[in-house]
């Protein structure tokens, strides 16, 4: 997928990897009552991925939804929040990765699914 132009080199090395600041900025309270401690600097590494660039400040403003798509108990296909709505599933799979990794083996094999076929 990566030669064909579909993900770049450092989409999946974040996936790989999993970006994680050493030193996170200060958890807004609306977002700590929800989004645990030990995942708050996975939050901020996704950040450096391009279409995650603003992704803390998203989350500040929208806190509601993203405590609602937090809590579903099928978060890899319910709704995301208005900024992150039309967010692809490989994207998606990296949220999953920081937030809920109890999800993203089902994410997984849906993308693998779809790409490479059953």
């Amino acid at each position: 997928m990566i030669r064909q132009g579909k993900l770049s080199q450092d989409e999946v090395d974040s996936l790989v990897k999993k970006e994680v600041a050493l030193e996170p900025p200060h958890q807004a309270e609306s977002l700590k009552a929800f989004i645990p401690e030990a995942s708050w600097g996975a939050v901020k590494g996704l950040e450096s991925v391009a279409v995650f660039g603003s992704l803390i400040s998203q989350m500040e403003s929208e806190a509601p939804q993203w405590r609602k798509w937090y809590g579903e108990e099928k978060p890899e296909v319910a709704e995301l929040p208005r900024a992150m709505k039309e967010l692809s599933l490989f994207h998606r799979i990296l949220l999953l990765r920081a937030l809920r990794p109890d999800r993203l083996y089902n994410a997984l094999v849906e993308f693998v699914s779809l790409n490479m076929g059953k």
